[in-house]
């Protein structure tokens, strides 16, 4: 019954990522991992003796700990992905700014350039 109510949240967590990048909420970029990670759930929900096997054979003799250390483990590795991203936006927004001030400042000049011309 478990394995059951898994597999059902696991579907529903995966029918709800491929309607966020069908409608656009969620950039193709990012649902691919979610994707995957909404795969992996339904694998994991339909192979639980399995996976509970492989805990014993690493030394979790707790079920429900193997599934808290994959989870803290994926969250870190998701909060490392998302900081490169952020960095490297934020890299492009600087690059942008200085571009759009060097073009404004050529902006400034030529409308005074411009100006001059006008007035002689």
């Amino acid at each position: 019954m478990n394995q059951l109510v898994a597999i059902l949240i696991t579907l529903f967590f995966l029918g709800l990522i491929v309607s966020f990048t069908v409608t656009h909420k969620l950039k193709d970029r990012y649902a691919f991992l979610w994707l995957i990670t909404a795969i992996a759930g339904v694998l994991a929900a339909a192979c639980i003796p399995l996976l509970n096997r492989f805990a014993l054979w690493i030394g979790i003799a707790y079920m429900p700990t193997f599934v808290f250390l994959v989870t803290i483990i994926f969250i870190l590795a998701l909060l490392v992905r998302q900081t490169m991203s952020l960095s490297n936006q934020s890299e492009k927004m600087k690059t942008l700014t200085q571009e759009f001030a060097v073009m404004e400042k050529k902006l400034l000049d030529l409308q005074k350039t411009m100006e001059g011309r006008e007035t002689l």
